[in-house]
């Protein structure tokens, strides 16, 4: 009878006979079953770092961000980034969704850029017909409305 568990994903069977717990699939082993845990977390962990260029789509849809992707987040949808300032009192570091990203590349800022230009048009458009609309005369003789 043999003893098993899994971690991170990972098979990990102790071997009697030599007394160790193995995790095969990584070829990593240890004595002791919370180190072997402990390596195949470090192992993870540095396979997720990165340091990758992209944009930050802010939740309003007007802002363009620009990151640093640094880790990609176990579930698959999002990462760790942090924002590209001069000041290092500004720096901040958060988890986003990784469908809020875009990369950083020559392409995409050309896009970007016509993305924001029309969504600035679509903004002042809406803000000149709320005018029009606040200008028409009511019943009570004033012409923007009471909120």
């Amino acid at each position: 009878m043999s003893i098993s568990t899994d971690h991170g994903g990972y098979e990990i069977v102790y071997d009697e006979a030599r007394d160790v717990w193995r995790a095969d699939q990584l070829s990593l082993e240890a004595s002791v079953l919370s180190s072997l845990r402990r390596m195949i977390d470090e192992l993870e962990i540095e396979s997720r770092q990165m340091e990758t260029p992209a944009f930050l789509l802010d939740h309003s849809g007007f802002s363009i961000v620009p990151v640093t992707v640094v880790m990609a987040d176990r579930d698959g949808k999002s990462a760790w980034v942090i924002n590209r300032v001069e000041d290092p009192k500004q720096v901040k570091r958060e988890k986003v969704s990784l469908h809020r990203l875009v990369a950083d590349t020559p392409e995409n800022r050309l896009l970007l850029l016509s993305w924001r230009d029309a969504s600035r048009a679509v903004y002042e458009e809406g803000q000149r017909v709320a005018r029009m609309r606040d200008d028409i005369p009511r019943m009570d003789g004033s012409t923007a409305p009471e909120d």
